[in-house]
């Protein structure tokens, strides 16, 4: 599976991070068996029109939904870029002083959804499939967060476990706090 990925150029006293999330996944068979029952749905209902028209629906929806539908909340699709130095980090617009800031965190969007252990038991093909999106979504959707004045600010999203420990760890070394 592809990583997300940053880097890290000097500026001033500080350092400017790029972070590029990680590409959307169609979470395998799950992935596609979402896509083909929405393009199926709607040809369906374009079936009381046409049926020719049935079968174009379903092929243009099977095939957008396929390159264009990405599941991730919506701050861990896009690329992201914020400053850090070691009296504060500049993110959209936004300065947040080292002193008030009360902590850096790694945060997973799918952490406090509860989680679903499948032991073997027979459970309905839709339940067997979100479980394994779900699954997917949440190792390609981790954030760097930082916590000041009661608010958490997103720095990064849509990273995957260890882009978003390194780039815990630099901003963690540049604010002198490791």
């Amino acid at each position: 599976m592809k990583q997300a990925h940053y880097s890290k150029t000097a500026r001033g006293d500080g350092f400017q991070f790029q972070v590029t999330p990680a590409p959307k996944t169609l979470a395998g068979c799950a992935g596609i068996f979402l896509i083909l029952l929405i393009a199926f749905l709607a040809a369906m209902l374009a079936s009381t029109i046409n049926m020719t028209l049935s079968y174009i629906v379903f092929i243009v929806i099977a095939v957008w939904a396929y390159l264009k539908l990405d599941l991730r909340k919506k701050n861990h699709r896009n690329a992201s870029s914020f400053f850090v130095s070691p009296n504060a980090i500049e993110v959209n617009g936004q300065t947040i002083s080292n002193s008030s800031i009360h902590r850096v965190i790694i945060r997973n969007a799918y952490d406090k959804s509860p989680k679903v252990q499948l032991t073997g038991q027979t459970v309905p093909t839709g339940v067997g499939a979100g479980v394994d999106i779900r699954n997917a979504l949440e190792q390609i959707s981790y954030s760097v967060d930082v916590e000041a004045g009661g608010k958490a600010t997103q720095l990064a999203g849509g990273m995957d476990e260890v882009t978003a420990n390194g780039l815990y760890t630099e901003v963690m070394q540049i604010l002198g706090r490791q």
